[in-house]
């Protein structure tokens, strides 16, 4: 490299460039889509505040969360850990402390800045809501840098980084919130929020030199009673009952806290907007469908740390020696990693189950979504608006799980092409499901859309049982899963399809719905393939 600067900008491009290309297609797109809808006044209408929500906001925070995950690289390691968590490979650079801490920062408030000022003036049309200027861009930058800094910083107690992170940066989206509610002018925002990512660097330069000298405080043995239960706890576990067992352990020492960790950072943002959505049922309902959606669309970016093979100290996708010599089969270190992807789904779904009554109750947003309640009642009855809302309350609990999990035969080959185009696939959904979405609906194609649903369905569903069947036969062949894994995996495959069938049967009981729609979707729903292809995938890994 030339200079540090281009060390460290291409960290982010080589990890990240896939990611960078979905963004800019996706400023492309929507900038292309606004030249149509200006000069032939196409059906798209974004007078509504759901609309604007659906075609701008919903790219806009997939585009942010991904960012906070890039120029932090909070992905690498455990959020509940002590220890700073930026990467400690860079540390060996030939830089000042300076360097290493402002370079990040400064790539990461440039991108917040240009992807603000981008988004407002391709992305956005006329319509009714008024949108600031620029003050939304130093929103975003400050709070990229406080996350910068504030995860960074090497804590004297586990699991303090996540509080200190939702206290301080919650904090700063309160005010922002106000701001919105009272009015505030362009200038006072400004003056607010543009000091804050100075004081950000100057907290993110010391964080970084603490890591960087391995300065670690700990502050465990300060409390009595704490540290005899936790001496007692590690004396139960210091002998493992198996080698698998150990692994389990050590991918959620390793992982386990990243997925809690960023929902716990996130949430705060969304919860708040629900004081901001007044008397709006429909916008109290969009924000709610976006915090159940958080836990699976954080989980698809947290997904690489979990299939992560290798070692966060490398820059290689590879398999290191300290896991392909472990004694255990594929099958037992991707049944670890299962293991750790469920309880780490269970820990994130607390956060969210235990936060947004509060928050619908302090808000008095409450009151709006018990009258729907009543209103779903009485139109289905107790008894099946009841298993509605548990199903889709199970739908995106399991949803989480599956996006934890189902990108496991792709982290585990090890190659970066595949791993970072998995990643561009998922931003580019989020990127346009949103105006794809509003224009199906604004356009009135929504009846052909749903008429092509069953074929695209069936479609889908028979390119899944091929790739299964594919997968099985191989990995009978290579003797990878037992025979008896494979037949109770298979049953227990085949008993959740029809018991999700069946409940859908159940709930969905109209004419207009045909029951081998359902039983696609039950197909689909289920993993079978990708799950399936993991411990093949660690196996052509393990020995290249």
């Amino acid at each position: 490299m030339r200079s540090p600067a281009a060390a460290v900008a291409w960290e982010f491009r080589q990890r990240h460039r896939l990611g960078l290309i979905a963004l800019i297609a996706y400023l492309v797109v929507v900038a292309t889509i606004k030249l149509v809808v200006l000069a032939h006044a196409l059906p798209i209408n974004l007078d509504s505040p759901e609309s604007f929500a659906f075609v701008v906001m919903l790219p806009l925070v997939a585009t942010f969360t991904y960012s906070l995950a890039v120029f932090t690289f909070g992905l690498d390691g455990n959020l509940a850990a002590r220890q700073s968590m930026y990467p400690a490979r860079l540390f060996t650079l030939p830089v000042t402390t300076a360097v290493l801490s402002g370079l990040p920062m400064l790539y990461g408030t440039a991108s917040m800045m240009i992807l603000w000022l981008a988004t407002r003036m391709l992305a956005l049309w006329p319509s009714g809501i008024q949108v600031p200027s620029i003050w939304p861009a130093f929103l975003a930058a400050s709070l990229l840098a406080w996350t910068q800094a504030l995860t960074w910083m090497p804590y004297p107690l586990p699991g303090l980084r996540i509080i200190v992170a939702v206290l301080w940066l919650g904090t700063i989206d309160t005010i922002a919130i106000l701001a919105l509610h009272f009015n505030a002018h362009e200038s006072l925002m400004l003056g607010i929020l543009a000091p804050q990512i100075s004081l950000a660097y100057l907290a993110a330069r010391f964080a970084v030199a603490r890591a960087r000298r391995g300065d670690v405080p700990d502050w465990r043995g300060a409390f009595g009673s704490l540290a005899e239960i936790a001496e007692v706890s590690s004396r139960r576990r210091r002998h493992f009952a198996s080698p698998a067992s150990a692994q389990a352990w050590f991918e959620w020492r390793r992982y386990g806290g990243s997925l809690p960790g960023w929902v716990a950072i996130l949430l705060p943002f969304e919860l708040l907007l629900f004081w901001a959505a007044g008397d709006s049922t429909s916008l109290v309902f969009t924000i709610l469908a976006v915090v159940l959606l958080t836990s699976p669309f954080v989980a698809t970016f947290a997904a690489a740390a979990v299939s992560d093979s290798g070692s966060s100290a490398s820059d290689s996708y590879g398999m290191t020696p300290f896991i392909a010599t472990r004694p255990l089969t594929n099958a037992e270190l991707v049944t670890a990693k299962l293991k750790m992807a469920i309880r780490s789904t269970i820990v994130a779904w607390l956060v969210v189950l235990i936060t947004l009554p509060l928050a619908l109750k302090l808000s008095g947003t409450s009151v709006l979504v018990l009258d729907r309640w009543h209103r779903l009642r009485d139109i289905m009855g107790t008894p099946r608006a009841t298993v509605l809302l548990l199903l889709i309350l199970a739908g995106c609990i399991a949803s989480t799980w599956k996006q934890l999990v189902q990108s496991l035969y792709i982290g585990l080959t090890g190659r970066a092409s595949l791993i970072q185009g998995s990643v561009l696939l998922v931003l580019a959904f989020f990127f346009l499901f949103g105006p794809f979405a509003e224009w199906i609906i604004d356009s009135g194609h929504l009846g052909e859309a749903w008429s092509a649903l069953p074929l695209i369905f069936a479609v889908l569903a028979g390119i899944k049982m091929i790739a299964a069947v594919w997968i099985g036969v191989r990995v009978y062949d290579r003797r990878l899963v037992s025979d008896r894994a494979l037949v109770t995996g298979a049953a227990l495959w085949s008993v959740a399809v029809f018991a999700l069938y069946s409940v859908l049967v159940w709930l969905l009981d109209t004419p207009h719905i045909p029951h081998y729609l359902l039983m696609l979707v039950a197909i689909l729903a289920i993993p079978l393939a990708r799950l399936s292809a993991a411990p093949l995938a660690l196996d052509w890994n393990r020995h290249r």
